[in-house]
Parts: C-alpha cells; structure tokens; sequence
C-alpha cells in the first residue's frame, strides 16, 4: 500500500510539473509533440490530437517534447530556406521561453500551497503559549482543542535519547521516582501537566538536583509515539551533558512545550497556507545550499538525501501520522521538485533558463550541439546521483 501511496504522490508532482509547461506552450502557441510520465522503455502511449501522450517504465520523472526547445534545422534537405514557423519554441520572444521553462515550477509552488492550505483548514497544531494574543482570542471563541504537552527537542546521546525519546512524542504522564537500592520503582509522584512546558521541565530540573525531594532518583515517562502507540521510558539524570548550558546539573536532555489543535477558518488558512509556502521554499532553499556546499568541500552527501527508496519509507512513516501529515509531506516535496528544478545545471528549467538568459544578454546564440551536449552530460550526472542516492537506501536497509 505505501508503494502504491508513493507512486501516486509521485505521478501527481510530475504531471502537475509536466502540465505546467503543456499549458504555457498552449498558451504561447507552441506545439506540444509529447507529454510523458517517466522515461523510456516507454510502456503505453496514445495520440490525441498533436500531442503523444505517453507512460513509461522508470518512474523517475516525466517530461513534455516541445517543438522546437531544443533548436531547429534552419534549412530543408535540398538547401533552402524553411519558412518561419510561428509555432515553434525557438520563434519566440525570451520572456515566453522562460515562462514555458520556469510553469512546471510555478505549478509545482501553487500545488505546495493548496495543499498546505488545505492541510492547516482541515486541522492546525500551533504552540499553546497562554501569554500571546493568538491564544486568547481562540481561547475566547472556545476554538482551541486536545491541549497537550509533547517532547520538543532531544539533546543527541542524552538519557532520554538512549531510553528512545524522540522530538514530536506527546507525553501523557511524568512521575518523579524513588527507588530502591536494587534500582526498583517503589514510590512515585505524577507531576501536573497543565503547567506550562518549560515549567515541568524547570520541576523536573528541581527534583534531579535537589537533597530534600526524595523523589529524585529517576524520571518515567509515559507518552504516544508518532504512530499513536502508547509506551513509557525511565531515565535518570546526568552530570556534563553534552550541548547542555547547565553541566554542574543532573540533566536527562529534553526540552516540552505545549500545543493544541484549532479548526480555522478558511480564510486563515488560506493566508497560513501562504506564509507557511514561503517559509517552506525559504528553508528548503537554504537546505539545498547546504547540501551542495557540503558535497563541494567534503565529497560527501548528508544523510538526509533520500532516493525513492528511502522516499518510500518516509511515505510510510508520515502515512502512519495521518492523512493531513501526508498532505503537508507531499506540499513539503512539491517544493523540493520546484527548487531542485529552477537550480541552474543543465537538463533541468533552470539550466535551459539561463541558456535562453545568455542568448538574450549577449545577444549570440548558443549553439544547439553544444547545448545538446551540456543537457546530456547534466542529465548523466543526474542519473548517477540518483544511482548512487538509491545504493545508499538499499545500504541503510541492512
């Protein structure tokens, strides 16, 4: 089923990207020859009208044939001039070709948003700080819900991280511990949950490092992991915890906050849905960055690339949240295709965009081998750092 889930998710930011560029050429009056899911060996196809429309076998992408992208002969066979044709992509003014170039982004951004803002009008969590004047006025109007508090952050290799603990566990009950002298739980005191998060963990804090509380041995969590199951950990606290601001403390390395859930109107949502649109683009923008300064200066890729292996697992992961959580997920790679797309390296929008740039800066075409030339060794490239992306996955397996 989680195959299935991601093949959908799949042909759908394609065909919406592919479309994208369909309907500008339709737009600008340039001939479409074929519109395709995935690359050759192609499986199935079916002519309508101009335009081929064909389903290939490696589902890694898709693609539309618009005549004249990739330049065209200037002079029939017998050595004559070919008359202008008004319908070809290499007639027309810079701006349409960068706007036929850069629609299967704009596309893939605007379907980011509907989902997003679809996702935040079906439910929103948003942090339950009783002190701002968002939750007084949802306060008031009785919308806030299922008020809880849940694990922020996990410092790495603390206690609570080698007990299990992850960031996004809603905790259902903390009780502070005595024990025996064999290790043995034999009395415990529930903390209040209604406080603010900061306030527990300050509590928390206070029982660790204080003589006088007797329950100050460890601390048992019980709390509902990402998938809904309930479960409990006890940890104990620790000197010099690394990352940790307070060393001469007993620390076990979490952080708690609080959060709710509140339906909103459809009007917020669709401004939310615009906000967090832009906030998304901005840090899947600065990751990219990241990524590639890391692969110059080390040779190496961060663990977080994923192939469509690993992408296939995470499907599973987030389909086990929920259905709004795979929406924002699929918004989340919507926006990934758009930037991965608009970067400017041959074979994608963004290296025939600054093609079509220099041409018009410089005022001198390019020419068509050696544009063909560039978008086939960028397309090669590409195939390779997904092979090697895909070993990876398959290594991560075992």
């Amino acid at each position: 089923m989680t195959i299935l889930i991601f093949i959908i998710i799949l042909l759908a930011l394609v065909i919406i990207h592919e479309a994208g560029h369909f309907f500008a050429a339709k737009s600008a009056k340039v001939r479409v020859d074929e519109f395709a899911f995935g690359f050759p060996p192609r499986l199935f196809s079916v002519k309508k009208g101009e335009t081929l429309y064909a389903f290939n076998a490696l589902p890694i992408g898709g693609y539309v044939k618009i005549h004249g992208e990739n330049g065209e002969d200037k002079n029939n066979q017998d050595g004559s001039e070919k008359i202008k044709d008004k319908r070809n992509f290499a007639h027309k003014h810079p701006l349409i070709k960068i706007f036929i170039l850069a629609a299967g982004v704009i596309m893939n951004i605007l379907l980011a948003y509907i989902l997003i803002t679809a996702s935040t009008y079906i439910s929103t969590t948003f942090v339950a700080d009783k002190n701002s004047n968002e939750y007084q006025t949802f306060l008031k109007e009785n919308r806030i819900k299922n008020e809880r508090v849940i694990i922020v952050n996990v410092l790495e290799n603390s206690p609570a991280a080698l007990a299990g603990i992850k960031a996004g566990y809603e905790i259902e009950k903390i009780y502070l511990n005595q024990e025996n002298l064999s290790g043995e739980v034999f009395s415990k005191k529930s903390l209040d949950l209604k406080k603010e998060g900061d306030e527990i963990v300050s509590e928390i804090s206070k029982a660790l490092n204080s003589n006088e509380n007797k329950f100050n041995d460890s601390i048992t969590f019980v709390y509902k992991n990402l998938k809904g199951d309930t479960a409990s950990a006890t940890v104990a606290g620790v000197y010099n915890l690394a990352n940790s601001d307070n060393k001469d403390k007993k620390m076990i390395g979490i952080s708690l906050g609080k959060v709710a859930t509140i339906n909103l109107k459809f009007t917020e949502a669709v401004k939310l849905g615009y906000e967090k649109t832009i906030e998304y683009t901005r840090l899947t923008l600065i990751g990219f960055k990241d990524l590639f300064v890391k692969l110059f200066t080390t040779g190496n890729l961060s663990e977080g690339v994923a192939g469509p292996i690993g992408m296939v697992k995470e499907v599973g992961n987030v389909r086990e949240m929920g259905f709004n959580y795979l929406l924002l997920f699929t918004a989340v790679l919507s926006i990934s295709l758009a930037v991965f797309n608009i970067l400017p390296f041959p074979a994608l929008d963004g290296g025939r965009i600054l093609f079509v740039l220099i041409e018009w800066i410089t005022g001198r075409k390019i020419s068509e081998k050696w544009q063909n030339i560039l978008n086939g060794a960028g397309f090669l490239l590409l195939i390779l750092l997904m092979i090697f992306v895909t070993v990876k996955d398959v290594m991560k397996l075992f």
